[in-house]
C-alpha cells in the first residue's frame, strides 16, 4: 500500500492530522515517537511543532512505508529518524520519549500484539510523558450501521468497535486515560502513567 497510502490517508493539511497535533499540544524541544508512522505525515507535523531542539522518531514494520517517510523528511528538509520496527519490540531504552503518537494503527493489530505493544509504550514513555492514541472505538448510533457492519468482521477491529480498548490500556499499567475527542468512529485518547 505504500505507493497509494498518501492518496488514501489524510495529508499534512488534513483536519484529522492538524487536530491530532493540537490535541497533544507538543512543546518545543520534546522527544516524540510515532508508532505505525506509515509514510510519515504526522511525524513531519510533530517535527515542525517541536522545532530544531526537538527529536522525532517514526517506526513502522513496512520497509516501503519507511522509505517513503524518509523521502518525505528530505523533501521538507527535516531531521526525522525513521526506522523499521514493530510496536511489540521497540528498539529504545526505558523512559526515553516525552510523547508517543499512534494514529489509526491499533485496529490492525491482533489482540496479543495490542497487549505487548501497550506494555512497550509504557516502558519507553517517560514518567511525566503522554500518549495520543487515535483509532476506532465504539461507534455512535448515527455513524454505526454501514461502517460497523463492514468492520465488525475484522477481529482486531471488532475488539475496538466493542469499546474494549480503554480497559486494555488500563491493564497495561497506565493510570490516566482520558477521551479527548469522539467522532462517529474515531476516538482520541490522552494516556499517561
Amino acid at each position: 500500500m505504500a505507493g497509494y497510502y498518501d492518496l488514501l490517508t489524510p495529508a499534512e493539511k488534513s483536519p484529522l492530522r492538524q487536530k491530532q497535533i493540537a490535541l497533544i499540544a507538543l512543546k518545543e524541544g520534546e522527544s516524540v515517537l510515532e508508532v505505525g508512522c506509515g509514510t510519515g505525515i504526522l511525524s513531519v507535523l510533530a517535527k515542525l511543532a517541536v522545532g530544531e531542539k526537538g527529536k522525532v522518531t517514526g517506526t513502522d514494520i513496512a520497509e516501503k512505508m519507511i522509505h517513503k517517510a524518509k523521502t518525505k523528511a528530505i523533501k521538507y528538509k527535516l531531521n526525522i529518524d525513521f526506522r523499521i520496527a514493530s510496536i511489540d519490540q521497540l528498539p529504545f531504552p526505558d523512559k526515553h520519549f516525552d510523547v508517543i503518537l499512534s494514529s489509526m494503527m491499533f485496529h490492525h493489530l491482533p489482540l496479543a500484539i495490542k497487549k505487548t505493544g501497550l506494555t512497550e509504550l509504557h516502558r519507553i514513555l517517560k514518567d511525566d510523558g503522554r500518549i495520543l492514541l487515535s483509532d476506532f472505538g465504539k461507534p455512535t448510533f448515527y455513524g454505526a450501521p454501514l461502517i460497523f457492519l463492514l468492520l465488525i468482521w475484522i477481529e482486531p477491529t471488532r475488539f475496538q468497535l466493542l469499546g474494549k480498548l480503554p480497559a486494555l490500556i488500563s491493564d497495561s499499567g497506565f493510570k490516566y486515560i482520558k477521551l479527548l475527542k469522539k467522532g462517529s468512529f474515531i476516538r482520541h485518547y490522552l494516556i499517561k502513567k
